[in-house]
């Protein structure tokens, strides 16, 4: 290659990198101008990213929260179905389907028949009555054979009873009386008024003390309504009464048993323990609350109700009195905390708690475990409790037993992460009041739960769902004092309950009033 060619292929290389250099600087320059908007936009996109990194660690927290809602729901849905339906028995069919979780087999185990009732064979023969009770006696002999006509030897007597009532078709007859009575008037010249021989009632005809008494039991004891009280009047004595004169009645023996309840209440307030309670009894209108509450000793079978109240600490309050000497037993709702000096909390709620989670349905297999786990080792725990007071009271032993209890309460409560909402509640509730649920171990003669106001009180939820509650507060306060008197002597078991009614009755007077 000759030097003018060399030239010339330098010249043309020279032009295409110079076209070249100048492309790459209008590159370069749109390059240039583009970093700041890059730069703008990347710190935008790190501002978004941060925004969803924070908008999806709430959705999460969310999440979480709505998870334990939904599941502390499914529990409410199912204690709420058990309530209402009652609580389906395990079918046993031999082999489970693979579905089942294996964690549930032991609490099905025991669900899964009832036990049938165990009667004696004594329990189909009737006691032979005392000679005293005696009304009739009917000799039935035999001399000859009914077949033949033999004349029988080796006679003897065989003695049998049949216990019966009158016939049914003359009860009315043996149960209604009705009587006349003719009362002379005259006038005194001297006084210049009117005098009877006997208070004259503004009615024509009233209602006898038996009757009004009758009533009173059977609307109270029996748990019968104003419409089954007629209509057992009516069939049994041909007696016709009605919605008013049951209302007229009861309320004037309500009057004539208030001594006896405010006995009552002062006998209750000098008892070691009381036990506290409340339930639903609804008032029509114009009533003071929904709810009736319940006072028991831990001694005795005496009762007293305030019906037709509001569910305010004040309803406890009055009855507990203005004196506080004694150990107050309840569950844990917040009206009876800080109301009493000694406080025995009810053992039994947050087992029943405990059971009903670990019989759960709805729960995750990692936390049915864990609920098992806590109800197994709480009952464990309160039936040592049990085999405790049920011991012979040794103060310094007791104490010891006490704080072993607590500890091992305290470790009961302990919460962990497969814990369910509700579990952590239960926890958390019995973490709180430790103290308050070994109570009973700091005297003789305390139970550690408060069953016995809940037995008292199944009587009215019955009588609730009969008659649906009272029509007014003054119903109301009639019913209380009624049930607070009639059942703490039906509960006593009297001999006679109808004598044990008269003599409360006894420091009142009776007449022929409307």
């Amino acid at each position: 290659m000759t030097f003018a060619e060399e030239v010339v292929k330098l010249r043309t290389e020279s032009k295409h990198l110079r076209i070249e250099n100048t492309n790459l600087k209008k590159r370069n320059d749109t390059f240039t101008k583009k970093v700041p908007r890059l730069e703008q936009e990347n710190r935008e996109l790190k501002k978004e990213n941060t925004l969803l990194e924070e908008k999806q660690r709430l959705l999460i927290e969310k999440q979480s929260h709505l998870e334990k809602q939904i599941e502390s729901l499914h529990l409410i849905i199912e204690e709420l179905r058990s309530m209402v339906f009652g609580k389906k028995r395990a079918k046993d069919n031999g082999d489970k389907s693979s579905g089942e979780r294996n964690t549930t087999d032991t609490s099905n185990e025991k669900a899964k028949k009832r036990k049938s009732a165990d009667r004696s064979r004594e329990s189909y023969r009737r006691v032979a009555p005392l000679e005293s009770e005696v009304t009739n006696i009917y000799d039935h002999p035999i001399t000859h054979c009914p077949d033949c006509g033999t004349f029988l030897i080796w006679l003897k007597q065989i003695i049998r009873y049949r216990e019966d009532i009158a016939n049914l078709t003359a009860l009315a007859e043996l149960l209604k009386r009705v009587e006349k009575h003719i009362i002379g008037t005259g006038y005194c010249p001297k006084c210049r008024k009117r005098k009877t021989a006997q208070e004259i009632s503004p009615q024509v005809s009233v209602l006898g003390e038996n009757v009004k008494k009758f009533i009173a039991y059977l609307i109270v004891v029996m748990r019968l309504s104003f419409e089954q009280v007629r209509c057992f009047m009516k069939d049994t004595a041909d007696f016709h009464i009605s919605d008013g004169e049951i209302a007229v009645s009861l309320d004037e023996q309500a009057e004539n048993l208030t001594p006896e309840r405010n006995r009552l209440l002062h006998k209750i307030r000098g008892a070691p323990g009381r036990h506290y309670d409340e339930t639903g009894w609804e008032v029509q209108k114009g009533g003071q609350g929904d709810y009736c509450w319940i006072t028991r000793p831990t001694e005795g079978e005496e009762t007293v109700f305030l019906m037709g109240r509001s569910r305010g600490k004040g309803n406890a309050e009055e009855l507990q009195g203005t004196v506080d000497n004694q150990v107050g037993i309840s569950d844990d709702y917040g009206a009876y905390h800080n109301m009493f000096a000694k406080h025995q909390l009810c053992m039994a709620h947050p087992q029943r708690k405990l059971r009903d989670l670990s019989e759960s349905k709805t729960l995750s297999q990692e936390s049915l475990t864990t609920c098992s786990k806590s109800y197994c080792a709480f009952s464990n725990l309160y039936e040592n409790l049990q085999v405790t007071l049920a011991s012979e009271y040794q103060k310094g032993i007791w104490l010891q037993k006490r704080e072993a209890y607590l500890k091992r309460l305290k470790e009961i409560a302990v919460i962990t992460k497969d814990d369910p909402q509700k579990l952590k509640a239960v926890k958390l509730g019995l973490k709180e009041n430790a103290e308050k649920y070994f109570t009973c171990l700091l005297q003789p003669g305390i139970p550690a739960d408060n069953n016995k106001a809940e037995r008292g009180l199944r009587h009215i939820v019955l009588k609730r769902k009969i008659s649906y509650g009272s029509k007014s507060q003054k119903g109301a306060d009639t019913m209380a004092i009624l049930c607070s008197t009639l059942l703490s002597a039906w509960w006593n078991k009297p001999k006679n309950f109808f004598v044990a009614y008269d003599q409360m009755l006894t420091p009142t007077k009776s007449g022929l009033t409307a």
